[in-house]
């Protein structure tokens, strides 16, 4: 988080199932269409606390002076805009088992409410595979 605060993620999801997005600078945009779906969904639907959010950017290759302080301050300003924390992965932490994530690409990863993964897509979500993510988050969110 840009607050400079470790967090380990488990402590993250609250007992919710919750979509993780992993993304690098050049990735952000890439899942845009799915993150409007899922806005709309839970909106629509009053859920919108129902799933957990969780955003780490991939700045590996930023950890320094003073690239690092122009990320902070460019993380911070998207927080604002879209409202929810944004957590750092400096160090590649995502990239290494046990998530093994790429960290050229954008990436999704769903997880029911103990944590464990239940769906996960490396690169751009296609709309079958949207339907198919909100159909999945259903199911966790009603299986208590």
């Amino acid at each position: 988080m840009t607050s400079g605060a470790y967090v380990r993620l488990k402590d993250l999801f609250r007992e919710r199932p919750a979509v993780l997005f992993y993304e690098d600078k050049d990735s952000t945009s890439v899942n845009q269409p799915l993150k409007e779906a899922l806005f709309a969904i839970g909106k629509q639907k009053g859920m919108l606390g129902a799933v957990t959010v969780v955003a780490v950017a991939n700045v590996t290759g930023f950890d320094w002076f003073p690239a690092r302080n122009f990320v902070v301050a460019a993380v911070r300003d998207s927080e604002r805009a879209i409202g929810i924390p944004i957590y750092l992965d400096w160090s590649g932490a995502l990239t290494r088992p046990p998530w093994s994530l790429k960290p050229e690409k954008a990436t999704v990863v769903v997880l029911d409410r103990s944590g464990a993964v239940s769906w996960v897509k490396h690169g751009k979500v296609q709309p079958k595979e949207i339907d198919e993510l909100i159909a999945r988050l259903g199911g966790l969110i009603e299986a208590k």
